[in-house]
């Protein structure tokens, strides 16, 4: 079967020269002039690769790719950017949005093959390797909890799978919580050039933890959703688990973030006002990511609520119980109902 590629450019010669070129290759070829219409052919079919110009009106190619990698399907679909804008700062924007080459018109027929070509087999390469499970952790309101219940959770899963641990909440505690002093973390990555923020620059913002946990510490402040997106990309190709803290409330970076996870646990107790903005929470999750998340409830019990009157405020607020209820504190009856959740989490191949 021929591999299938979506060219987008508003202009129609170029449109039809591209298509031309590449059908004459062998290649299944779609076209579409603008973005809304690309990603409205996205929502039923997802191509082999996208081919994406970036001076459109109204929607321009930076947007489209920006959209298209936060769609959970196309997150890893191969993208380049073909344009006639030249010169490195708009190489960086192109990278920075998610396109994995940028090739400036004209291009020749051999060199658009060939990128193609060696982007495709990148791309091949990439899911031969497995790729992370990412589970989010969110809170419902801060002090909840949320980032105790990170911490131990990542502890407890380090100590089946390779888990890596990102404190994306800026300013976080989580180092502080493990012990940690980190050197590096996401502030180096969020100052990194667009060319720079690649696997081993990934790799060295990393800080080690001695049970085999590794950690990326949080920013000062907070990345902007395109920059995050690229890091989780990496990330997932270097661990079997990847758990996000995404702190409190659901701002447009957390989002975007857990519109890319496998599993969101929002964190709870069982004060009204807590329920409320949980239900806010799970209503703008569902609205921001399609297909969304599998949203688990963890209730985090501070302050001693009866469990029977708490799981059903829980379920008369939010419509389904907490999936655990796990105490304040590390002790042994709540050890033993985190490892049993971390094994409920976690897809061992």
């Amino acid at each position: 079967m021929s591999q299938r590629i979506l060219v987008v450019d508003d202009e129609v010669d170029t449109l039809e020269m591209i298509g031309f070129m590449l059908r004459r290759c062998g290649f299944e070829v779609t076209l579409a002039q603008s973005g809304p219409e690309a990603l409205t052919l996205l929502a039923h079919h997802v191509p082999d690769l996208i081919i994406l110009d970036v001076m459109m009106p109204g929607m321009d190619g930076n947007k489209v790719c920006q959209q298209i990698r936060a769609d959970s399907r196309m997150s890893f679909v191969p993208l380049v950017m073909l344009t006639a804008r030249s010169g490195t700062p708009h190489q960086v924007q192109g990278l920075l949005s998610g396109a994995d080459e940028y090739l400036v018109k004209p291009v020749d027929q051999d060199e658009l093959v060939n990128c193609i070509q060696t982007v495709l087999a990148r791309a091949t390469s990439s899911r031969e390797k497995k790729s992370a499970q990412v589970i989010s952790i969110l809170g419902a309101k801060r002090k909840v909890g949320a980032t105790t219940l990170a911490v131990n959770l990542a502890l407890t899963l380090a100590a089946q799978v390779n888990t890596v641990l990102v404190d994306v909440e800026p300013g976080g505690e989580a180092a502080l919580r493990l012990g940690l002093s980190p050197a590096r973390g996401l502030g180096d990555l969020r100052a990194v050039t667009a060319d720079h923020l690649n696997l081993a620059s990934v790799e060295a913002a990393l800080t080690p933890h001695p049970n085999g946990l590794r950690m990326l510490a949080s920013a000062d402040a907070p990345l902007d959703a395109v920059r995050a997106s690229v890091i989780l990309n990496h990330l997932r190709t270097m661990c079997d688990v990847c758990l996000l803290d995404l702190g409190a409330g659901a701002d447009k970076l957390a989002l975007a973030l857990a519109s890319r996870s496998n599993v969101l646990i929002l964190a709870l107790d069982s004060d009204r006002a807590t329920l409320a903005q949980a239900r806010q929470i799970i209503g703008e999750v569902k609205e921001a990511a399609s297909p969304w998340p599998a949203v688990k409830l963890v209730h985090i019990n501070r302050v001693g609520t009866p469990d029977d009157a708490a799981q059903a405020a829980i379920q008369s607020a939010l419509g389904n119980e907490p999936v655990t209820v796990m105490g304040p504190a590390l002790d042994d009856p709540t050890a033993v109902q985190l490892r049993a959740f971390a094994e409920s989490l976690i897809i061992i191949e």
